[in-house]
């Protein structure tokens, strides 16, 4: 790479956090908890903050450890570029400026990359302004350049390094980082499924992208409960790992599933209280148990301290607590600490993210109940991963 005046570049120390909107603010709370000095530069988009930080490599490790529950994905923000809104000027420039990080050594031969870059706007339905070209054709290109130079070799689904990108009109954020300090191998942690023709709900997207972040993966036999079930997606992908399913709801289940024979799925209408008193007098265990019940936060962790006793050792439960809106009344974060800490008093493992197909909620995984006397095996240990 040919040199170039260092003015259309600044090297600086900044990362962006990437939250739910509603969110962004308890998000850069968690940080700071990680980081005191951490404070908020500037708000790039909705969800999307820019934050000045001493010590870029050490918050990256802590939150790595620790993974905070708001924060969906970070990203480091190592330069400042002058853009131009032309792909061949802004290319060259987003590559040396990466070339001038340290971090640019990590990248040879044998070491996987993936370019990720985003188009900030300043609401959900605007388009960034001024760049001629999408994310998708900055990505290739500077992959090409990247790999020409370096010798690595672009890998899009497993890279080991990341170069992210974030750009709008003018100006762009580049920076180099390992994939699982940002928290999630997707550009803003923004997991994307294919909607299958077999597909019951939205709601099933909900369910894959907690399996994957968890680390968890669904036992290929045994059985599932599954409350607040209809109209039947997690059902439906309960059946497909090939468990047999007590779907418990009141409402009807789609009509696809009313085909499966009760030897695989038992469909019981009425409410997850009644159904739990019943499957404890007839000692019923499941090897997972699911929750995707419209209820109060606390309220779900009250009824999943009474699930706990219906769980296998090795089994575990995973949910969704919804949030209420903040109001002068009642505040969001409060409810989920309480309902946190019911499940704690339950369960030695709980662990909490907000996933992308999560709005006004996050997603709860339990294990090991403390009753039982002995943790469960690693098999089933819910691991965050990036």
């Amino acid at each position: 790479m040919k040199a170039r005046p260092y003015s259309i570049f600044d090297i600086e120390e900044y990362v962006i956090v990437t939250a739910q909107p509603e969110f962004l603010r308890p998000a850069v709370t968690e940080l700071q908890s990680l980081c005191h000095e951490l404070k908020v530069a500037e708000e790039l988009a909705p969800g999307i903050a820019l934050c000045a930080v001493p010590k870029l490599r050490e918050l990256l490790r802590r939150a790595m450890e620790q993974t905070p529950i708001f924060v969906r994905h970070l990203a480091p923000a190592q330069a400042t570029v002058q853009l131009s809104g032309a792909i061949e000027a802004d290319c060259a420039r987003c590559a040396l400026a990466l070339a001038a990080l340290p971090e640019f050594a990590w990248l040879g031969p044998g070491q996987y990359f993936a370019v990720q870059a985003r188009l900030l706007s300043p609401g959900p339905q605007l388009p960034a302004r001024s760049l001629s070209y999408t994310s998708g054709q900055i990505n290739q290109k500077l992959a090409e350049v990247i790999s020409a130079e370096t010798g690595a070799t672009e890998s899009i689904r497993k890279p080991r390094i990341i170069l992210s990108l974030a750009l709008s009109a003018g100006r762009g954020f580049v920076g180099i980082s390992l994939a699982e300090e940002n928290l999630s191998a997707w550009p803003g942690g923004e997991r994307h499924f294919a909607r299958l023709p077999e597909q019951i709900s939205r709601s099933e997207m909900k369910l894959l992208e907690a399996l994957e972040v968890f680390n968890l993966t669904l036992p290929a036999n045994g059985e599932a409960l599954d409350l607040g079930a209809a109209p039947g997606g997690w059902t439906r992908l309960l059946l497909q790992a090939g468990l047999r399913v007590v779907a418990v709801d009141p409402a009807a289940l789609a009509p696809v599933l009313r085909r499966i024979p009760q030897s695989r799925l038992e469909h019981r209408r009425c409410s997850a209280e009644v159904y739990l008193a019943e499957a404890r007098r007839r000692g019923r265990r499941f090897a997972v148990i699911t929750n995707d019940m419209r209820m109060d936060a606390r309220d779900a962790a009250r009824l999943l301290t009474r699930a706990a006793e219906l769980l296998r050792d090795e089994g575990f439960v995973l949910s969704v607590l919804k949030l209420p809106h903040a109001t002068k009344r009642i505040q969001p974060l409060p409810v989920l600490r309480e309902a946190l800490e019911i499940l704690e008093g339950t369960y030695a493992i709980v662990k909490a993210r907000q996933l992308f197909h999560n709005r006004q909620e996050v997603t709860v995984v339990a294990a090991s109940p403390l009753h039982q006397g002995r943790p469960c095996s690693g098999r089933c240990t819910p691991t965050v991963r990036a």
